[in-house]
């Protein structure tokens, strides 16, 4: 009858350690995600002139000391869309998330052709 019990005590333990290892942790947003949602804010803001319409994009940005957007390299065939992305997001403030400094963060960015 002892057996029996611890067995049962033993049995009771390990369900419920199964019990916790199965709850989710808090979920906390991808940074990103948070950064690319905050760019494409920051470009949805400005008119977007008709001659990069359809073009396409990678961004290299960095986020610096003061949470500000950093553009490290722009790869694109339409100067036009370069001039757009540097005048419209570089030394931009972001306005919410932790990131970590000095990543380097690459973002595809393609325009609408309406």
């Amino acid at each position: 009858m002892k057996k029996s019990v611890y067995a049962l005590m033993v049995m009771m333990a390990l369900n419920i350690g199964y019990a916790f290892a199965g709850t989710p942790e808090a979920h906390q947003p991808k940074a990103l995600k948070v950064l690319t949602s905050q760019i494409y804010e920051m470009l949805g803001a400005n008119a977007i002139p008709n001659e990069i319409r359809g073009s396409k994009a990678e961004v290299r940005v960095a986020v610096d000391e003061g949470n500000y957007l950093r553009i490290l390299s722009i790869e694109t065939e339409n100067e036009a869309l370069k001039e757009y992305l540097k005048g419209a997001i570089d030394y931009e403030k972001l306005s919410k998330g932790t990131f970590q400094k000095g990543m380097v963060y690459r973002i595809p960015i393609e325009v609408a052709s309406r």
